[in-house]
């Protein structure tokens, strides 16, 4: 197996991956991920806060409607004639009077309770859409950072692209595949040396000595710790 083919590759591969590190580790695609994250937070309780406002007006109609039914039953009360009532009759009626006011008092400071939990959501939501609308306008202002950045590396990185292209042919396909999809699992340096006749080369883990003995024949053994090709220079 030709290994200096995959490492004149990965050499090459190596500028590739300076430039997209580079382009990843930018301060502004830093600053993006981070208003997204808090962009999706204001979004999630925005929804949360709309919830409880729903719940908040179904209760304050429920509230209204013991009311206005314990309101009207205490204007009842108001246009009975009192003359033609017993003792006993009257006690009862100014029982059933004293309930109906007590809950009345009641049900009003329900109704205000609720009236001031509507009012501080509505506060909050409306503290909540502005900083979702500030964090989505700073993130399109680095977003936009990150393309000019994206923009002036691209003909360095297209450059690159080509002579991986000529660099893959020498490969042994199957080889290639692998090393590919080790890439793209974002395993780099993909291949390594092996140290000592005994560790990898990246991980600096001790290698079984069976894995070791097969590398004359296979050219590379996978390193089982951290999954990169493993060559014996």
């Amino acid at each position: 197996m030709n290994i200096e083919s995959l490492l004149k590759y990965q050499k090459a591969d190596e500028e590739l991956y300076r430039v997209e590190q580079k382009i990843s580790n930018s301060p502004y695609k830093k600053k993006a991920n981070e208003l997204a994250q808090l962009a999706k937070k204001a979004q999630t309780r925005s929804t949360e806060l709309e919830n409880e406002a729903e719940r908040l007006i179904a209760e304050i109609s429920d509230i209204k409607e013991k009311y206005n039914f314990n309101k009207s039953k205490s204007d009842e009360m108001l246009e009975k004639n009192i003359e033609d009532l017993s003792v006993e009759d009257l006690d009862k009626l100014n029982a059933l009077k004293s309930k109906l006011l007590s809950n009345l008092n009641i049900l009003e400071k329900m109704l205000q309770k609720s009236a001031e939990s509507i009012n501080h959501i509505l506060s909050e939501f409306n503290k909540t859409k502005k900083l979702y609308d500030d964090a989505k306008t700073k993130y399109g202002q680095c977003k936009e950072k990150i393309d000019e950045e994206s923009k002036v590396l691209e003909p360095e990185k297209e450059k690159i692209r080509k002579s991986l292209v000529a660099l893959e042919k020498e490969v042994e396909p199957s080889l290639m595949a692998e090393y590919k999809k080790k890439r793209n699992d974002n395993i780099f340096p993909v291949i390594v040396p092996l140290e000592n006749n005994n560790f990898c080369g990246r991980c600096r883990m001790e290698l079984p000595k069976v894995a070791i003995s097969r590398i004359k024949d296979t050219g590379v053994i996978t390193c089982e710790h951290c999954k990169r090709f493993v060559y014996k220079k």
